[in-house]
């Protein structure tokens, strides 16, 4: 079924539920890549788009799994249109403190702890990371341990 969303500035967007894709692509081009040449500050964005998503789920009662395949989208536009916008890797707009990560992640298995000392101390620093940075480190440390 197609509906007639409303964006919060405005933007009326055709809306067919059996392909998301161009809803996706229009908070991508219309919100997310304005709102990041605006504060370039890319993890303020992402949250934005996600409370665009939110807003649009809530408001016109679409599955909460519309979050993840905007998401998705994201994705697939990072190694190209965000990557040229921002002029930083993938990794680095994901993630701009990834080498931080990746040395105390070094410093943690290098102090010589237990294993449950080690384990309680990788799960606090990687507590605060979102599902889809805690993929991306993942995919950093295997691509630096398998690729070398």
């Amino acid at each position: 079924m197609v509906k007639t969303i409303k964006l919060r500035s405005g933007l009326e967007v055709e809306f067919d539920e059996q392909a998301p894709k161009t809803l996706f692509e229009i908070i991508i081009s219309e919100v997310l890549i304005p709102k990041y040449k605006e504060n370039k500050d890319w993890n303020l964005t992402l949250n934005i788009i996600l409370e665009e998503m939110n807003e649009v789920i809530t408001e016109y009662e679409l599955s909460p799994k519309l979050k993840l395949g905007l998401l998705n989208q994201v994705e697939e536009h990072l190694d190209k249109d965000i990557e040229e916008l921002t002029g930083c890797d993938k990794i680095e707009i994901l993630f701009l403190n990834m080498d931080d990560y990746v040395e105390d992640i070094e410093k943690l298995i290098c102090a010589g702890k237990n294993k449950f000392q080690l384990r309680t101390d990788m799960a606090n620093l990687v507590y605060p990371l979102t599902i889809f940075e805690l993929g991306e480190l993942f995919i950093y440390l295997g691509k630096r341990a398998f690729l070398k």
